[in-house]
Parts: C-alpha cells; sequence; structure tokens
C-alpha cells in the first residue's frame, strides 16, 4: 500500500470546524495516512497569530513582566477547539505544566522550545480527534546549522511510521539539532516537515493543504481571476518562490525532488478542485509561461570604472566587501566598464557609507551611484525554450504601457527573465505581462 503525506497549514487548523473537514478528507482517501500539522492559524484579519503570541508570552516571561495577556489567548484557542470537538483531552494539563514553567524557570525555557508548542499541541488534539498515533518531531527530525536532515532521522523516520495501516499525526515547523536541543524551522516549516516526512516514507504523493486551490499564474492582489496552474515543475516553483510567490516554503522542494515525489496544493474548503502538481521537469509543455512573480524594496549599486574588464578580480573585491557588511546580492550585470549590483534596500541602508568608503578606498571607480525603489518581476516558464520572440514580447508589453526596463537578466537555463523596473510600475508591469502571454 503506498501512502500519502498530508500537511494542514494554520488556516486548515484554524477551528473545530476546520478539524472536521481534515477529518473527511483522510476519509476520501486511505492513502493518507501521515498528517502533519502548523499550529491554529488566524480566524479573522483582527486576530493575532497564535506564533506571535507564543513569541511575545516568552519575551514578557523572561523579562519577569506580567505574560497573562498573550497567554490567555492562546491557552483560550485550543481549550475552545477541544471543546467543541468533544474531547478529554490533557491540553489543560499541558498548558498548566507550560505556565508552571514560565513562573518558574523561565530562563531555561528556550524560545524555539516554547513557540514550537503551537505545532506539538496542534498536533496533540488532531491525534486525539482522529484516533491516531502521535509522532513528535523532537527529536526524530535532526538537521544541522544549513537545515540539511541527517541521513540517520530518514532512517529514524522510516522505522517510526512503519505500519502502512497506522494514521500518524506529527507537528511541523521544528526538529532537532547536532547538540540534541530543539529548534525551530523558518517561518512556514512546517511545509518542510511534510516533505522530509515524505521521502523518508518513499510516500507516492506529498499533499500541501492550505487555503487557495493551488499556485495562480500571478498574485491575485494584482492580477484579478489569474489562472491557476496545473503543473509546474521543481525548478520552475524555486524560481517562483525565490521571487516572491508565497504558497509553499522553497526549502521544502528538495527532499520530494530527491525522489520524484510530486506535490500537490490543495484548498481544505474545497477538497474537491485539483489544485497545482509540483513535479519533475515536463518532456514538452504547450505553456509559453508558467507563473510570473516579484518583490521590491531592491536598491542598485552602480560603478563605473574605465578598464574594467582589466582588472582581474574586481567583481569579487567588490561582491567580497558587501560580504563584510552583510550584505547579499540578487543579480550582478556587468558592462565593459560598469558593474551593477542589486541587494535588499533595508540591509543596504544600515551600511551605505561604509560600503561607499570601502569601495572608493579599494577599487577607486570613476563613478558610485545607488539607485532606490527598484523592484524585481520574474517570468518563468519551460515553454519559454523552444518559444522564439518571448523576450522580445515580454518587452514590447511592458514598453506599450510606458514601462521603463532598468535590469536584464536571462539564466543560461532559459526558463526564466528577470526584470528590474521601478517600484512604481510593479502592479502594473505584471499585469501587462500576464495580459501579453494569458489573456
Amino acid at each position: 500500500m503506498t501512502r500519502i503525506v498530508c500537511k494542514f497549514g494554520g488556516s486548515s487548523v484554524a477551528d473545530a470546524e476546520q478539524f472536521k473537514k481534515i477529518k473527511s478528507i483522510l476519509q476520501g482517501n486511505l492513502e493518507r495516512k501521515i498528517v502533519v500539522v502548523s499550529a491554529p492559524g488566524k480566524r479573522n484579519p483582527q486576530e493575532s497569530k497564535l506564533t506571535d503570541l507564543f513569541y511575545s508570552t516568552h519575551d514578557l516571561a523572561t523579562k519577569k513582566l506580567d505574560f497573562a495577556a498573550p497567554w490567555k489567548l492562546i491557552r483560550e484557542r485550543y481549550i475552545e477547539i477541544t471543546q467543541e470537538l468533544s474531547l478529554q483531552s490533557s491540553i489543560r494539563e499541558e498548558f498548566d505544566k507550560l505556565e508552571e514553567d514560565l513562573l518558574k524557570n523561565s530562563e531555561k525555557l528556550s524560545v524555539d522550545f516554547l513557540v514550537s508548542r503551537g505545532e506539538y499541541l496542534c498536533a496533540k488534539i488532531m491525534a486525539d480527534f482522529l484516533g491516531a498515533k502521535f509522532i513528535d518531531a523532537y527529536p526524530l527530525i535532526q538537521f544541522d546549522n544549513q537545515y540539511n536532515v541527517t541521513p540517520e532521522s530518514y532512517e529514524n523516520i522510516a522505522t517510526a511510521l512503519s505500519d502502512k495501516n497506522t494514521i500518524y499525526v506529527v507537528p511541523g515547523f521544528y526538529g532537532s539539532d547536532m547538540q540534541g536541543k530543539l529548534k525551530t524551522f523558518t517561518r512556514g516549516g512546517s511545509d518542510i516537515t511534510g516533505s522530509i516526512l515524505a521521502n523518508a516514507c518513499n510516500c507516492s504523493v506529498y499533499e500541501n493543504w492550505t487555503d487557495v486551490s493551488g499556485l495562480l499564474m500571478a498574485d491575485p492582489r494584482i492580477v484579478k481571476d489569474a489562472h491557476t496552474i496545473s503543473y509546474v515543475s521543481y525548478r520552475e516553483i524555486r524560481e517562483l518562490a525565490y521571487s516572491g510567490a508565497n504558497v509553499l516554503h522553497d526549502d521544502s522542494i528538495t527532499p520530494c525532488r530527491a525522489k520524484n515525489i510530486p506535490i500537490n496544493i490543495k484548498n481544505t474548503n474545497k477538497p474537491g478542485d485539483q489544485g497545482t502538481i509540483i513535479g519533475p521537469t515536463p518532456e514538452t509543455t504547450s505553456r509559453v509561461i508558467t507563473g510570473i512573480a516579484g518583490r521590491k524594496d531592491f536598491s542598485m549599486l552602480y560603478i563605473e570604472k574605465s578598464m574594467m574588464n582589466k582588472e582581474k578580480g574586481f567583481g569579487r573585491k567588490v561582491l567580497a566587501i558587501l560580504e563584510e557588511q552583510g550584505v547579499s546580492y540578487e543579480l550582478s550585470p556587468c558592462g565593459i566598464d560598469s558593474m551593477n549590483v542589486i541587494v535588499d534596500s533595508k540591509t543596504l541602508q544600515n551600511v551605505e557609507k561604509e560600503v561607499r568608503k570601502e569601495i572608493d578606498q579599494k577599487m577607486q571607480p570613476n563613478k558610485i551611484k545607488i539607485f532606490n525603489n527598484l523592484a524585481l518581476i520574474a517570468t518563468v516558464g519551460h515553454g519559454m525554450v523552444s518559444q522564439v520572440g518571448t523576450a522580445a514580447r515580454l518587452f514590447s508589453a511592458l514598453a506599450k504601457d510606458n514601462i521603463n526596463v532598468r535590469i536584464i537578466d536571462q539564466g543560461s537555463s532559459e526558463i526564466n527573465i528577470i526584470v528590474g523596473i521601478d517600484e512604481a510600475n510593479f502592479e502594473k508591469a505584471i499585469t501587462a505581462i500576464y495580459k501579453e502571454f494569458v489573456d
């Protein structure tokens, strides 16, 4: 019997009614045996995120300040879910123990441990509700400082979740570091947990359940009624996620890609919708582009110097200066006598004077300028490789809307074209590209 991993995000476990939907989803396909959950999400825009409340509670407790207000909100959310599901749960006792530790031993209670209780307690409730077996992610999933999972972890996971007839529930978002301490992933890390489990258990599919019916070709806040992407390759989704598409944590791709396990983004509230399949690169595709994504808040560092191309190590030295100041770069298109480096605006602003001074002293350029308020837009698709004139169509579409392109970058893989434009034209540019290739 093959198995499916189902990861349910915060919106999917926000209240008791969502828990009931999950039970129905699992009953709809008996191969859905491994469940990963996030902490319950916001039920309305005014509500605070539980993860933020956990962080606030820990901060107040370690400062010996009153943490009753955020703690009350957290406690009530979980107890309300158990009551509405009519569960005889040990959640009250769990909270009593945590509160005692916060009052008496807050300095020994790590922030990662307390924040991880959001997923831990949700998984406990889910396991009770489903009559499933709870498996803690700590210390089962162990990773190094770069969040690379150890080979032993994959073996241990396969053993711990070996019974193919049992439904397992595992909390997402955390595991163990190499020193044996509980460590959380970055925000959205429950996606990573689900992918790791799918790899370790050789699952047939990794279903990522959220509140949208798959990945859209463009941000729906910009392009109304944007089409859903039915299929996207691992490479394409990495490009789109890096460029601003926020449906799936980009680090969750690698474990599934290693074993060609397809990822299906599904909607908990509309389980009948097909969603988006993420899988291997297709041999052929009828589409020119797969999606458009972008980000704002970039700056361009422009450096000009005569005979730059003859000066060995010039680019390396410039990037080393940025590295020393804690600034990473996105792109670096160059000319014969000029070099452009695209960086995060906020990071550069903090060290702009130091960067200018270092470059002046070490590189002795003819000119240094910094251009702010830049946005990067990536147009991604395997179909661009076989379609003559794709770049021309893209730039013509932008020109028609009087949008000036400041930066152009097209990788040798030819599956994406990145343009840098003024932030003021961000929404207009995405709309223009979408209309050219989709509408």
